[in-house]
Order: C-alpha cells, then sequence, then structure tokens
C-alpha cells in the first residue's frame, strides 16, 4: 500500500482509522502461526522457533478487505505520532479517528474549525514523516 502525492493521507487516514484491527490482525497472525519442527515433522525446538517467528517482521495482514504491508512499522508510525501529540492534538486525532464529528471536538475542546483541521494536519505531517522514514510511503 505505498503511494505517492497526496495519496499518502488517504494511506495514513487508514491506518489510523483502523488502528485495533491492525493490532488484532498482527496479534492473531503471530498466534495463529503453527509450529512445524525440522523438516515439517514437529520434532526441534518450539521455543526457538516461536523467537524467530516473533523477531521477523510481518509483511502483511488484510485489513478491511485491503492488504497492509509492514503492519507492525506502522503500528510503531501510530505510537510515535499519539506520543508526540501534546493534549489538545491527542484529543484531535483520538476523537478524529474513532469518529467523532468534528463539529462536537471542537465544542468540547472550545477550538475553532481551522484550529481543529491546523492540529490534524500537524498530525498528519508527523505521521508521513514517520512514515516516509520507514520507507512505508513516498511522499514525492
Amino acid at each position: 500500500m505505498r503511494r505517492t502525492g497526496q495519496g499518502y493521507i488517504r494511506v495514513i487516514d487508514f491506518v489510523f482509522y483502523n488502528e485495533k484491527q491492525i493490532r488484532l490482525a498482527v496479534l492473531a497472525t503471530r498466534e495463529d502461526v503453527p509450529y512445524v519442527g525440522k523438516n515439517g515433522s514437529g520434532v526441534g525446538d518450539p521455543t526457538a522457533s516461536k523467537a524467530i517467528r516473533n523477531a521477523t517482521p510481518l509483511r502483511s495482514v488484510m485489513v478491511g478487505g485491503e492488504k497492509l504491508g509492514w503492519p507492525e512499522d506502522w503500528l510503531r508510525v501510530i505510537d510515535a505520532t499519539y506520543s508526540w501529540c501534546d493534549n489538545d492534538r491527542l484529543i484531535v486525532a483520538k476523537d478524529r479517528y474513532t469518529g467523532v464529528d468534528y463539529r462536537e471536538t471542537c465544542a468540547k475542546m472550545s477550538i475553532s474549525e481551522k484550529t481543529y483541521y491546523n492540529f490534524l494536519g500537524d498530525i498528519r505531517v508527523y505521521a508521513s514523516l514517520c512514515a516516509a522514514q520507514l520507507g512505508l510511503i513516498k511522499v514525492c
């Protein structure tokens, strides 16, 4: 799911809107991989096999009918973005990506629509920078 130009904003929004599903898909994928020992016989070291499997990055998971590449890196982007946010931006981000109407958030925080969208723009830019740094998107 690599996009260029302004299409990367859609990817950022998709990932943030589907954070919970991505986390669940990663967890399910990590837990559902059956252990098969040497040569498929079931004989070997299951602890070592599990450690290697968990250390290997997941290439993709299915989320909302879409294939999302490098889901654990996307979760790092989400976590880094939320950590970067000040209190106001964090409220805007959490409300936005859990489906709270912007008017409700503006009223709750006593901010204008312009301020709301400025905060949202800051959040998207920071997330885009993190994603570009990890090679998940191209911004030019």
